[in-house]
């Protein structure tokens, strides 16, 4: 059985949450032999997930278009009729990267519409995409606004949480932990990272008592840009074997070392077999 692994952020759009999981996502497939499936945000087709792989896809022999046997949509009728197999599941998903990391996409109905019609069918397709799957990497999005978000990290076996250095999302984080967190496996991430400002993540961690490491993931404006034009495996591909004074090898070393506890917190063993660990 597989596991699955939330992204979710207490606030939104200051964290670079989606940022940190698709990072995190890219360089597994490209150093972890495992079968992983990414989930962004659902109910959004075309959402940034997408975009920051699609060109990838296209140049590696596919067709970024979406279809309407495609995605999330397919499989949700699938299983409402009580037809989805866990065998079925990557035929309705992009592949990224051949037999490592697979791309479902998210749906082309309104919120309004799609929203009602999966709440009885979320948690048995993640069901199903965990017997076929190794990891299965969802974004969760921000707060606890919806219904739907709430169940998501409900039923993950592990939440990256996506935390900053502002000190008012700090200390409502640790004083006011969220009790559906409580007995979590958890990975807590520092996003927008500066490695400059006195609120280092070791500083975080030591005046609020964090219970699991913090990992820092810096801004990187290179790959925001390979991001928004589809090239973020291409951009991992090239970087991750940076020597030390290379400009981007802090963000590469800070994304590794974050894939890493995510494979060790979702208590796998198989190691990294590519790029420089160190």
């Amino acid at each position: 059985m597989g596991v699955s692994v939330v992204f979710w952020s207490p606030v939104p759009g200051q964290t670079g949450n989606t940022t940190n999981l698709i990072a995190v996502a890219a360089l597994l497939g490209l150093e972890y032999s495992a079968r992983m499936l990414l989930l962004g945000h659902l109910q959004s087709r075309r959402a940034v997930t997408e975009q920051a792989f699609l060109k990838w896809r296209s140049q590696a022999g596919g067709e970024p278009a979406f279809t309407a046997d495609s995605g999330i949509d397919a499989l949700a009728r699938l299983a409402q009729n009580r037809k989805l197999t866990s065998e079925m599941i990557r035929d309705y998903t992009l592949p990224l990267l051949k037999d490592r990391l697979d791309l479902l996409p998210g749906s082309n109905k309104a919120d309004k519409t799609f929203i009602p019609g999966m709440k009885e069918v979320l948690l048995p397709l993640l069901d199903t995409a965990r017997r076929y799957y190794d990891l299965t990497l969802i974004d969760g999005g921000s707060g606890l606004g919806s219904g739907w978000t709430q169940a998501l990290l409900e039923n993950a076996d592990l939440v990256v949480v996506s935390l900053n250095q502002n000190h008012f999302v700090l200390e409502r984080y640790f004083q006011q932990q969220e009790e559906f967190l409580l007995g979590k496996k958890l990975v807590l991430v520092v996003g927008q990272y500066d490695r400059y400002s006195q609120h280092t993540a070791k500083n975080i961690a030591r005046k609020h008592k964090a219970s699991v490491p913090l990992y820092p993931v810096p801004h990187h404006a290179g790959f925001m840009d390979a991001s928004q034009e589809g090239r973020a495996i291409e951009f991992m591909f090239r970087n991750r074997s940076v020597p030390g004074d290379h400009e981007n090898h802090f963000f590469m070393q800070c994304v590794r070392m974050l894939a890493q506890a995510v494979i060790e917190r979702a208590g796998f063993n198989k190691p990294f077999f590519g790029g420089k660990g160190e």
